[in-house]
Order: structure tokens, then C-alpha cells, then sequence
């Protein structure tokens, strides 16, 4: 059985998490992508052998850290955004082709879990009032936790992260259509203990997902595919080779074609990078 259009089974999704309780909203969409990843050929074709240096560039984002005042930096100008208590060092960020930059990360409760914060600028200095994303973290680990990574695509941003959710620990994303002004409920990516880092690229309905792989030992690199906006992720592959650990993933696409990249584990800062490319179909 192939589903042609999954346009229906996303409604039915829609439909289900009305009534389900906030806890399992996020089961239910990864339910649904199961049945669907499991009557589907994958949308992409994986090629053998790396990929050419430089085959997709994302648009350069800047660098962000917070300065004493617990206020948003970029490229050493101080922002006008309000300060949230215990916010962790790691900022991750993205810039549209428009030139709007989009910042994620996480706030610090006083017992040591967290909230995933988000905020936008559209010239580096003014930045919106502050987000709370995602507040079902239950993790107690403090600022030891991977930093989100963000993607932005036109109006859209997406960001996605790890975290030790009330139903369980895995990589989850969440998306807004309207230059982070709302931001839709969370879906998950993948459920398993010990998440690590992940990456996002998305061109319109096609969004992609690269991350070291909880499920699998040793580590490697897996990615999630939506052909929905990520309102569903349809399609799961491991794409990094087997005979020892990867980590460190990073994603790009431009619709058309899709490169994955990662380094042998353990990493350091003089690691090359394996890449992998795929056709789109």
C-alpha cells in the first residue's frame, strides 16, 4: 500500500490532538508518522560517496551571546531585549534571506530544568519581547543539555532541540509561519534516552531533521523528514555508515538536493567533516 496524499491522515492527526490530553499531544503526530513512513518510499535519494565542498551554503547568521545584563548580543552591539533570569550561555540563531534573525535558547528554572525561549530582530539591535516555546522540560540537568539549532525558510522558522519531556526524553521541533510572532505545539522528531545534538533545513513543506541518533550504538547520524511544514515528520533513515560513532550533525537543503554532514566521535575542534547528499524527489 503507498498513501499518495497524506493530506487526509495529517487532518485525522489534527482532529486527534484536540481531544488528547497536552501531555500525549506530541505521541500523536509521531504515532501518525509511523503508519506513514511504513506505507512510503522515503522523498529522498541518498547517494553513495560524500558530497562536493560547499554544495549548499545556508545565509551566514551571527554569532549571539548574552552580555551581563543578560541581554542579547550580536557581532558586539548590545540589544534592547528584556533579560530573562538564568538564561544559558549558548544562543543559537538564523538568519531569513531577509535578513530577520531569529535566536533560541534555554532559561533556566530554579530547579535546574528549563524553558526554550525564542525572540527575533529584523536589524540585529531591536529584538521582540522574548518567547516561551516549550515549558514541559523536566530534566534537571542546568545548562548541560544541547543548545537548540534553528532554521529559518522565508517566514517560517523552525527550531529544534533535545529534552527530557514529561513523557519521555527525545528531539522535538516546533514552527512558526509568521516570523515567530506564534509558534505551533511542539511535534517529536524521536523518542530516546540521552538525545544529542540535532540540525534543521527547510525549503516550503520540505523540512529535514539531522540528529545523533538515541537508538542507536554507537552513535549515528539519522535524519526525520516532513513533507508537511513539520507539522508531521513521515520519514526516519540512518544515513551515517556503521563501524563506530558519529557526532555533530549538520543539515542544509535547497529543495532540490540535501546534504548531511558529521564528524567521528569523540569530536574536537580539528575534526573533518563526512558528508552525505541526496536528490529530492
Amino acid at each position: 500500500m503507498r498513501l499518495k496524499d497524506t493530506r487526509a491522515t495529517e487532518l485525522l492527526a489534527h482532529v486527534a490532538m484536540g481531544y488528547a490530553p497536552v501531555v500525549i499531544r506530541r505521541l500523536i503526530p509521531w504515532l501518525f508518522a509511523a503508519l506513514l513512513a511504513a506505507c512510503n518510499a522515503g522523498p529522498v535519494d541518498w547517494q553513495d560517496g560524500g558530497a562536493p565542498a560547499g554544495v549548499l551554503e545556508s545565509v551566514p547568521a551571527p554569532a549571539l551571546t548574552f552580555d551581563a545584563m543578560g541581554r542579547i548580543v550580536v557581532a558586539g552591539a548590545p540589544s534592547r531585549l528584556l533579560p530573562t533570569a538564568g538564561q544559558c550561555a549558548t544562543v543559537s540563531s538564523a538568519r531569513s534571506t531577509s535578513g530577520v534573525v531569529y535566536a533560541a535558547w534555554w532559561s533556566l528554572r530554579s530547579d535546574n530544568s528549563a524553558d526554550l525561549m525564542a525572540a527575533a530582530s529584523a536589524n540585529g539591535r531591536d529584538w521582540s519581547s522574548a518567547i516561551r516555546i516549550d515549558s514541559a522540560d523536566v530534566g534537571r540537568s542546568g545548562c548541560d543539555r544541547p543548545p537548540p539549532a534553528v532554521a529559518a525558510d522565508g517566514d517560517n522558522v523552525h527550531i529544534v532541540y533535545a529534552m527530557q519531556a514529561r513523557e519521555g526524553p527525545g528531539i522535538f521541533l516546533t514552527h512558526s509561519m509568521d516570523r515567530g510572532a506564534l509558534f505551533h505545539s511542539p511535534v517529536a522528531v524521536v523518542y530516546g534516552e540521552k538525545p544529542g545534538l540535532a540540525s534543521v533545513a527547510a525549503h516550503g513543506n520540505f523540512v529535514i531533521v539531522a540528529y545523533e541518533d538515541p537508538n542507536t550504538s554507537p552513535t549515528r547520524v539519522s535524519v526525520a523528514i516532513s513533507t508537511t511544514m513539520a507539522h508531521l515528520f513521515q520519514y526516519r533513515q540512518v544515513v551515517s555508515p556503521p563501524g563506530g560513532a558519529v557526532a555533530k550533525p549538520q543539515v542544509a537543503t535547497d529543495g532540490a538536493r540535501v546534504v548531511v554532514s558529521w564528524v567521528r566521535a569523540p569530536a574536537d575542534s580539528s575534526s573533518a567533516r563526512v558528508a552525505r547528499m541526496g536528490i529530492v524527489r
